[in-house]
């Protein structure tokens, strides 16, 4: 256990898959931090990581393309094109089994990142004591993508997608009490998000919950004020970053297990180039 020094998962929609790659590599290397902190495609594929389920990824991976999914067909159905119950409640209960016991057991406290419709702010919710219901619908919230999913109802909170209010937590983690940070982007050095488009029926979407539009209209500024700042703490020693060495060919919302399964061997393969060098950093943190 790595003490002082969390554990930062930015997500991504199926981007994240190099996260996954990452994270495998840490489980064979017997790497857990004392907190992590995910925020939508990050929560969703750390928590196997939490669970300590080596694998556990990709065997989700192969049901990517099955239309219980991801599909318009469940977006015209249910008002989300991910389904919920299939992601988070049939395939961990029944085809590929979660270790939820792990997950509560686990001495790593595993924060899962969402965002307040009603504040504009984040929340982080702990996971390790969530059950099965809270389980599905907290890791629903945090990747409850805007337009393409429905908000979500979570003890007394309207929540949607943790990007939304706080893609990279690293801020979140620091102010937490710990010294440092590992953090994994799923961008490559010297991206930045372009401004939101079409404002107006933006704002007019999301008419009821102006907050949500107030996110939506400035998270460029934001995400690309807190790479800035998470490049300055990197150069300071505070943060060790992961990112992709150059743009990862899947989409945010693909949708082909082979080019995602693509990017999770080429993420393993980085991560064992370099662990030598994340280890040195860890030591010196100690």
């Amino acid at each position: 256990m790595i003490e002082n020094t969390a554990l930062v998962l930015e997500g991504g929609g199926f981007r994240g898959v190099f996260t996954a790659g990452i994270l495998e590599v840490f489980l064979e290397q017997q790497l857990s931090f004392e907190s992590v902190y995910g925020v939508s495609a990050g929560a969703a594929y750390g928590v196997s990581y939490i669970s300590n389920q080596q694998g556990r990824n990709m065997a989700v991976n192969q049901y990517i393309g099955d239309k219980r999914y991801c599909s318009i067909g469940n977006l015209l159905r249910k008002g989300s094109l991910f389904s919920w119950e299939f992601i988070y409640e049939e395939i961990p209960q029944h085809i590929i089994p979660f270790d939820y016991d792990a997950l509560k057991q686990s001495a790593s406290k595993f924060w899962v990142g969402a965002s307040n419709c009603e504040t504009g702010k984040a929340e982080f919710f702990l996971l390790n004591d969530a059950d099965k219901k809270e389980f599905k619908t907290i890791l629903a919230a945090s990747g409850s993508l805007p337009f393409i999913a429905p908000i979500v109802s979570y003890k007394d909170r309207l929540l949607l997608d943790g990007g939304l209010a706080d893609s990279i937590p690293f801020e979140h983690a620091l102010n937490s009490g710990h010294k440092r940070a590992v953090v994994i982007l799923t961008q490559p050095k010297g991206y930045r998000k372009e401004p939101l488009k079409r404002t107006t029926l933006v704002k007019w979407y999301y008419r009821k919950y102006p907050k949500v539009y107030e996110m939506l209209a400035s998270r460029a500024v934001r995400y690309n004020q807190s790479l800035e700042k998470l490049e300055q703490l990197e150069r300071d020693g505070i943060v060790y970053v992961i990112r992709p060495t150059d743009t990862l060919l899947v989409s945010r919302l693909e949708n082909k297990p082979a080019k995602t399964a693509k990017v999770f061997n080429m993420a393993m393969a980085q991560a064992r180039t370099s662990i030598t060098a994340l280890q040195e950093w860890l030591r010196q943190a100690k």
